[in-house]
């Protein structure tokens, strides 16, 4: 196969991707997933490279961002097939098709998708909204620290509490119970949640319609376990209709 027919083939390949995300939004947020899926297995077989931020900077990217990734993984995959097709060349054109798969993907999703699809869970039950934020995408390791990478995901979050400008915003955030929740893990996540609302305030917000409150390992989703990446370790942030 000559060098041409290499760049047809990684050519087809993205742009059979591209059309497969036109259907709907589940499968646009599908083909985010797989897009994801397919970083961390090329991500791990790199032996756990030093950058140890590589990983959690992808998750918390715009599918764009993603998709130049992806994208160019696939092109330097493509040009290991031949020898007529260099690394570099391969590199290029994968991230211009995938960068052009992402923005597709970002201008055709909601809110909540783009949420979902960085990990981010909206669940939506009559006049309530609420969304699941893992600890482990927001925060430095056991700290109320917020990650640098995870701000675009807050700011996204904030735009879609605009959405509902007559509700109450209330952010909790959650612990394991092991240790002493009392003097550790309730402080820790008081601060967790006071650290989230104060941002959100910052991007517009309304305080008066925001309250934060930690309450360290009361409600647990799973087995208790001190693990800082279990579902234990989460903020929640609920919106409720006011009362007329």
């Amino acid at each position: 196969m000559n060098k041409l027919s290499h760049y047809k083939v990684l050519t087809i390949f993205l742009l059979f991707i591209l059309l497969g995300g036109c259907a709907s939004s589940d499968v646009s947020r599908g083909t985010a997933s797989e897009a994801d899926k397919a970083y961390l297995d090329a991500d791990y077989a790199l032996s756990h490279s030093e950058s140890d931020g590589l990983t959690d900077a992808y998750q918390n990217s715009s599918q764009t961002s993603k998709g130049g990734v992806v994208g160019s993984l696939a092109g330097v995959g493509v040009s290991s097939l031949n020898s007529g097709v260099g690394v570099l060349p391969g590199l290029g054109v994968g991230a211009i098709f995938g960068g052009a798969l992402g923005a597709y993907i970002d201008s055709h999703t909601t809110l909540a998708d783009k949420l979902e699809n960085r990990g981010v869970k909206v669940i939506i039950l009559g006049d309530q909204v609420m969304l699941v934020l893992p600890s482990v995408l927001v925060f430095n390791e056991m700290t109320s620290n917020i990650r640098s990478h995870a701000y675009s995901t807050l700011d996204l979050v904030a735009q879609f509490i605009g959405h509902y400008p007559n509700m109450s915003v209330n952010v909790a955030a959650y612990s394991s119970a092991s240790g002493s929740p009392e003097k550790v893990n309730l402080a820790l996540t008081q601060q967790q949640a006071a650290a989230v609302a104060k941002y959100l305030w910052i991007k517009g917000v309304n305080t008066r319609l925001l309250s934060s409150m930690g309450y360290g390992g009361e409600k647990l989703v799973t087995a208790n376990k001190p693990d800082w990446n279990s579902d234990n370790f989460r903020v929640e942030i609920t919106l409720e209709k006011l009362p007329v």
